[in-house]
């Protein structure tokens, strides 16, 4: 019955694989770049900012504004003239109509606009550089889930080696006992070993599926959709932690934001110190007027129609000091904002360091896990010749298939860790789309 579950699984697993296609990982970020949620999101925000700089939106335009009324009334009305005469009318009718076109336009504000103007296009600088930051943070991301999904796909293929193993092993121990060259004991933890393989199996292809539909929905995929990786791994030479140094400081991303904040601080403040200055305002409009009034109006009608012009300044000279009050403020947020560029650069040097250190000792582990595993392969191939002749026991035998197992996941672990120090690096350095 076991070795039929175990057939049966491996029979599925091999149907399920078969019929899946390979994810490289190039295509991985290029689905992501397009599908993810958090990128969509991002890229929504900078099409936001980027509305906020147009023309429309800027300040420089005029504005014009259409009216009209009319008005009625219908009144009784007793009326004294200058020279004593009395009328009295009841029923006094007055109407009158009005439609107007008016312009105005601020011909100077101080350079509020300009600035401001400014203060948009910055914004939109810093939603695109928050876009960038996010695009980084989603590749790593990814490399980091691929490669795990790669990783637990290795310990699945192992494991199934394992099984293999045992099951032979488990053939050869009741041979033996058959023949009566061995125990029962022997058969007994062979058969114990092949239920432990089995179920180390199945946990592990459930670890791998619940990692892939975790890599699906970083992608903006289907998670149900079914895919491979590629083990394949292209290393970049050695990389100098001079220019890891020399990028971050030139080209990371978070110190990039950082100054893009002091240069909109500067710009709040400059907005600010604008209100001290005068605003002149021209205005327009082109009006027609009629009225036609009761007889007790001087005007029985009367209409006009024409252009007008203004010329309007104001000036804030005292404003409670609310606009003082504000500058301070905005001082304060760039001097803050100064000292977070400061320590956003040393922490930054702290993570390369450490980032460096972590990269090469996965060069190290990985060639030492690289020698590991052909040593246990060596012996692995010894042992299975030592164990069908009877010179060595069962437990001996399972010592040295366990040795090259774990050897093997770290051979691949280490080869996985390697490639996500060397991707961080990138990052770190500002080079990570290079």
């Amino acid at each position: 019955m076991l070795r039929y579950s175990i057939s049966l699984l491996f029979y599925v697993t091999y149907f399920m694989v078969s019929a899946q296609q390979i994810l490289t990982i190039d295509k991985a970020i290029a689905e992501a770049l397009e599908k993810n949620y958090d990128l969509r999101i991002a890229h929504n925000n900078v099409e936001s900012a980027r509305t906020e700089t147009e023309l429309l939106n800027s300040g420089y335009l005029p504005r014009f504004t259409a009216n009209g009324g009319i008005n009625y009334s219908d009144e009784n009305q007793d009326v004294t003239f200058s020279d004593g005469n009395v009328a009295s009318v009841d029923g006094a009718v007055t109407e009158s109509y009005n439609a107007s076109i008016n312009a105005e336009y601020t011909l100077f504000d101080g350079f509020e606009r300009k600035f401001n103007q400014d203060r948009k296009e910055g914004n939109l600088k810093l939603n695109e550089l928050q876009e960038r930051q996010q695009i980084e943070n989603t590749i790593i991301s990814i490399y980091d889930s691929y490669y795990n999904v790669a990783y637990q796909s290795q310990v699945v293929e192992n494991l199934k080696i394992n099984i293999e193993n045992s099951k032979n092993r488990l053939l050869r121990a009741q041979k033996r006992l058959k023949y009566g060259q061995g125990t029962t004991l022997d058969e007994l933890n062979t058969q114990v070993d092949l239920n432990n393989d089995s179920i180390s199996y199945a946990s592990a292809l459930r670890d791998l599926n619940n990692l892939k539909r975790n890599l699906n929905l970083l992608l903006g995929r289907e998670v149900g959709s079914g895919f491979v990786t590629d083990t394949l791994i292209t290393f970049l030479p050695l990389i100098s932690q001079d220019d890891v140094l020399k990028g971050a400081e030139d080209n990371n991303v978070q110190l990039v934001l950082a100054s893009q904040n002091i240069e909109l601080s500067d710009l709040d403040i400059k907005i600010n110190k604008a209100k001290y200055l005068p605003k002149i305002v021209g205005s327009g409009s082109y009006s027609w007027i009629e009225s036609q009034n009761p007889p007790t109006s001087f005007a029985l009608n009367n209409e006009s129609l024409g252009y007008s012009l203004g010329l309007n300044l104001s000036w804030n000279i005292f404003d409670g000091g609310s606009t003082a009050s504000r500058i301070k403020v905005a001082k304060i947020s760039k001097q803050n904002r100064e000292i977070e560029l400061v320590k956003i650069r040393e922490e930054l040097k702290t993570q390369v360091l450490n980032a460096y250190e972590e990269y090469t000792n996965a060069i190290f582990t990985l060639e030492a896990e690289s020698k590991n595993v052909k040593t246990n392969e060596l012996n692995f191939g010894r042992t299975q010749k030592q164990y069908a002749l009877g010179q060595i026991t069962s437990v001996d035998y399972r010592q040295a298939q366990i040795n090259l197992f774990n050897s093997s996941n770290n051979y691949f672990r280490a080869k996985y860790n390697l490639k996500i120090a060397e991707v961080n690096l990138l990052q770190l350095s500002g080079n990570l789309f290079k």
